[in-house]
């Protein structure tokens, strides 16, 4: 005779551990704010918090997609797994100054972090416990021609200005109607990937939650994630002058770390389960989302708040973000891959890491 798991209302004892965890982090950040305690201290413990306020973002979005097919539910775990840094950017916009660096650099240092970390880790564990794996090269290519697309447009603005602009009013104006056809272009390839038949060889789960824990938990997490992360961006400029790390870093490595969290963790467990097409699909959605929805987003909210953003970025982060798509191209154009191929893309993010460090 077997006994069932215990579970509170579906949530399991351990997910109840880590969600009692990360509300004490989240309450030690707001009293470090309160007290007026060091801004490194208060950046560090609300970008904990919002790390794991973006893990119980990812959980629930897991139950509440198990119903769905395998692409329905990769687009959520993107959408809300980016929820956290598209906050972020847009309190970081509207703080203006420095901070708009770090929310335009976020943009690029949160697709190298999907394309490089999330699918590396992915091929990585994958090809470790179950050998070469092969995967849907028709869907992984068509995601791969649109993350090179995004990428190109986020490198027109770049080198517009490098090959001397004709002025700050055009290039604000080039950014405006870069965000408008990027906004275009990512409805049009969800109407399209909806479109096409689901693919098919993937177990639906059988979720645990009910759809109503599942919402709570969701709308919940959101607000905690909105509120942690209007202190995170407040420690972020006196972090910067405590520490001298630079709002580059910052933006490039840091944010991305911290608002990716669940994207990490949801396709590195699924691809470590063997269903490396939904893991792929996790990495490629958030990619694509965050190139082109989060770049429109930003530029939107610099016209809301009077702080113009430029997507104008540095040659070596343009450099790295179109080498990245590409070897990403290059890898779903194959229909395999081995965790070698998972441990090329970790080594490229980790060398890119350094270089942004020395910025």
């Amino acid at each position: 005779m077997t006994t069932a798991p215990s579970y509170l209302g579906g949530i399991s004892r351990s997910e109840g551990a880590q969600f009692i965890v990360i509300g004490a982090v989240a309450a030690l950040a707001l009293a470090f704010e309160v007290a007026g305690l060091s801004p490194v201290l208060v950046f560090l413990t609300a970008g904990v918090a919002v790390a794991g306020m973006a893990h119980i973002l990812g959980i629930a979005t897991e139950q509440a997609g198990d119903a769905a097919g395998p692409r329905l539910s990769a687009l959520l775990n993107a959408t809300f797994g980016n929820a956290a840094e598209i906050i972020i950017v847009v309190l970081a916009i509207r703080e203006g100054g420095r901070l708009i660096d770090v929310a335009r650099y976020s943009i690029i240092g949160s697709v190298l972090g999907n394309v490089l970390l999330i699918l590396g880790a992915s091929l990585l564990v994958a090809g470790i416990r179950h050998g070469r794996q092969r995967f849907d090269a028709t869907v992984a290519g068509v995601n791969a021609t649109m993350l090179l697309l995004a990428t190109t447009a986020l490198v027109i603005p770049t080198l517009f200005v490098m090959l001397g602009g004709t002025g700050h009013a055009d290039e604000i104006g080039l950014s405006h109607g870069v965000a408008i056809v990027m906004a275009v272009l990512y409805v049009l390839y969800l109407y399209a990937s909806f479109q096409s038949p689901e693919e098919t060889g993937m177990e639906e789960g059988a979720a645990r939650w009910s759809t109503r824990l599942s919402l709570v938990a969701l709308a919940f997490s959101a607000i905690a994630t909105g509120v942690l992360s209007e202190v995170l961006v407040g420690a972020i400029e006196p972090t910067i002058e405590e520490t001298g790390i630079s709002s580059v870093f910052i933006g490039l490595i840091v944010v991305p770390l911290i608002g990716n969290v669940a994207e990490h963790f949801a396709a590195v467990k699924i691809a470590w389960s063997g269903k490396l097409d939904f893991a792929m699909g996790i990495a490629f959605n958030s990619a694509l989302q965050v190139a082109l929805a989060v770049s429109a987003i930003a530029v939107a909210a610099g016209i809301v708040f009077g702080h113009e953003v430029v997507l104008d970025f540095g040659l070596l982060e343009v450099s790295i973000l179109i080498a990245g798509a590409l070897l990403a191209g290059l890898i779903a154009a194959n229909g395999n891959s081995n965790w070698l191929e998972g441990a090329e893309l970790l080594a490229i993010y980790a060398i890119a890491a350094v270089a942004f460090w020395y910025l």
